[in-house]
């Protein structure tokens, strides 16, 4: 693996582990596995995302947030910021150019779904410049940051900014498909044995989903989290301490030519006037890259063709 991306990587675990956690306040978390789904759910219809991080066990969290500040403390600052000041520009984007993009046949093309793109499109620019500017965006806090306290207020505002501007659009969708939902959602235990359970969760016009859970320092967790725990953290922190000097500024720098190549491309889209330029301008910029990729992926076929007419044939052997 490249040596660039393991910075990438890591961050990506810390935050699908904070995602994928589950349940309501410190204080409200129930002790069944049950009641914990349920105060999940109506927590977060509540907006308080803040849950997820109160239903780890104190061990999860005690791991995520020394990781945490362990990659920042390694991280280049230079590519921290090209990297949020490029998810910056290509908001502005977004906000920007708007209606020549949504005019475009690359959104025609998605047929019934355009509505749905046209609707929550105001909602995910906002979304992505809140977190664009969030703390997550300073290295420096990030050295230093609580999840609890990121999700109770940046968490919190994220969710009411979409609640918000979907009530807005005429069609509440984040109410119908999201908080009514939660709120809606049946949760039965279908077995429990010591540290161990099954609950069915039922939702509104989806079909019942059932979920293995287990019992972790009083918290229920989901069974392939609380597995695969103590190997994936392990594995994070040896990755992150073995990492040298040479190798993360060997990363930096190909990280910053990545970024100044997605830059560029950025640029040329800010200069756009039409539908038409619009999607003249993507087929320029993603056809050389299109093209590697047809290229490469025919140079292996001809590779497997020519090992495999290079092997024996079983025909004519020896008997």
């Amino acid at each position: 693996m490249n040596d660039y991306r393991r910075p990438i990587l890591l961050l990506c675990l810390i935050a699908s582990v904070v995602v994928l956690a589950s349940s309501a306040t410190a204080a409200d978390i129930p002790a069944t596995p049950d009641g914990t789904v349920r105060a999940v759910s109506a927590g977060l219809a509540d907006r308080h995302p803040e849950v997820l991080w109160h239903a780890l066990p104190a061990t999860y969290q005690k791991d995520i947030t020394e990781l945490t500040h362990a990659f920042a403390a390694r991280m280049d600052p230079a590519v921290w910021d090209a990297a949020f000041g490029l998810g910056r520009r290509t908001t502005g984007l977004l906000r920007d150019k708007k209606e020549i993009i949504l005019a475009s046949s690359m959104v025609d093309a998605a047929g019934e779904k355009k509505a749905d793109i046209e609707g929550g499109w105001d909602t995910m620019v906002s979304l992505l410049d809140s977190f664009f500017t969030s703390d997550v965006a300073s290295l420096d806090k990030l050295k230093t940051i609580s999840w609890e306290s990121y999700l109770s207020t940046t968490g919190r505002d994220l969710m009411n900014l979409a609640a918000e501007r979907s009530k807005a659009s005429g069609d509440d969708a984040f109410d119908r498909e999201f908080t009514a939902k939660l709120r809606q959602t049946e949760v039965e235990v279908v077995s429990s044995e010591g540290d161990t359970a099954t609950v069915r969760v039922s939702a509104p016009d989806e079909t019942p989903e059932e979920i293995q859970l287990t019992r972790v320092e009083g918290r229920w967790v989901p069974t392939d989290m609380a597995g695969d725990w103590d190997k994936n953290i392990a594995e994070a922190k040896e990755k992150l301490a073995s990492m040298t000097d040479e190798e993360i500024q060997q990363g930096s720098m190909q990280a910053m030519m990545l970024i100044g190549m997605v830059d560029g491309m950025i640029a040329e889209l800010e200069t756009i006037e039409s539908p038409e330029q619009f999607e003249q301008a993507i087929q320029g910029l993603l056809g050389p890259f299109l093209g590697g990729m047809m290229g490469a992926d025919e140079g292996m076929m001809m590779e497997e063709e020519m090992m495999m007419e290079d092997e024996p044939s079983d025909e004519g052997g020896v008997e």
